[in-house]
């Protein structure tokens, strides 16, 4: 049963349009500019006060860092790629979600502020989120590496790991994947159905911002929508969803490509829930969090990267 928390957000949600912004695209590139602002990229102040945060460059673009004041106590390094459509800096849901992280297990926790669309594409968003990993992650072992991905940060963690396996690089521990949004055309007819359920997303926005990302590719190009590609190889996987977010049937075609490639994928549904509700501020969150950590503890083992790796094909490929 949805809590009365939740029911009071999602009615929060109505009453302030937070669906405006994906109605349609033309509302999406009006809001652009209140949605790209710089400083929307940067932690907050209650996140530099409380833990030791890093900025480094990449591509000419940040990466954040946050750790533990007095050092980690964990050997994990989460990276996370932020959702948001590709058009959309971090939210504060992400820098709180981060901090619940760190808290509850003293990991390291890395955030890419990848460029966005439309004016860059696919061409500059991956390659830039690729060298961020390499770079974060070069101090950690493999098994100790955890990759998240939230809503468009979906397709950006299949995408890291499909292109580890394709190069014959370590997997990480593990892949998280919440309201992952992996079939960039966005008209799966259960989307449709649930477009007047969904208190966020609209499909026609996310249609044009897929458009945006794809560049001059196909939409069902495996190379910009993994919900046509093979997951063989790629790390244990966990996806959360509730049953109001009309990227349902995404997170369910990660599950069926997970079991056609042999790759474990844990799908946890949430009746009721909204997208990302695993960040927001209320029970489910919590329960779904606990149900993250102890998947994380427990993950089985990911198939070990060959030197002939996948298909062979190499990131330039994608650029």
């Amino acid at each position: 049963m949805t809590s009365l928390r939740a029911r009071a957000l999602i009615a929060r949600m109505r009453l302030w349009h937070s669906k405006r912004f994906y109605a349609d695209p033309a509302a999406m590139r009006a809001g652009l500019p209140r949605h790209q602002v710089q400083k929307r990229s940067r932690p907050p102040r209650r996140i530099t006060a409380k833990y030791d945060v890093t900025r480094r460059e990449v591509d000419g673009h940040p990466v954040f860092t946050i750790a533990p004041r007095g050092g980690p106590g964990s050997p994990w390094h989460i990276f996370h790629m932020h959702g948001g459509g590709f058009v959309e800096s971090t939210e504060p849901h992400h820098w709180r979600f981060a901090a619940r992280i760190v808290e509850q297990t003293g990991c390291t926790y890395s955030l890419p502020m990848y460029p966005l669309a439309p004016e860059c594409d696919h061409r500059a968003i991956v390659p830039m989120v690729e060298d961020s990993y390499e770079l974060v992650t070069r101090e950690t072992a493999p098994e100790n590496r955890i990759v998240f991905g939230d809503s468009a940060g979906g397709t950006l963690a299949l995408t890291l790991a499909r292109h580890l396996y394709e190069s014959g690089r370590p997997q990480p521990r593990a892949l998280a994947l919440f309201s992952p949004w992996i079939d960039l055309a966005t008209d799966d007819p259960m989307s449709l159905d649930l477009d007047d359920r969904d208190p966020e997303l609209g499909v026609s926005g996310l249609k044009q911002a897929g458009r945006w990302y794809a560049g001059e590719r196909a939409l069902d190009d495996p190379h910009i929508s993994p919900a046509f590609a093979d997951l063989t190889g790629i790390a244990p996987a966990i996806v959360f969803i509730g049953h109001r977010d009309i990227l349902l049937p995404d997170a369910r075609r990660v599950a069926e490509l997970g079991a056609a490639a042999g790759v474990p994928v844990e799908l946890h549904e949430y009746p009721g829930m909204i997208h990302n509700f695993i960040m927001k501020n209320i029970p489910e969150a919590r329960q779904a969090t606990g149900e993250l950590l102890h998947f994380l503890r427990t993950a089985p083992t990911a198939i070990p990267a060959t030197s002939e790796g996948g298909t062979g094909n190499d990131r330039a490929d994608h650029r």
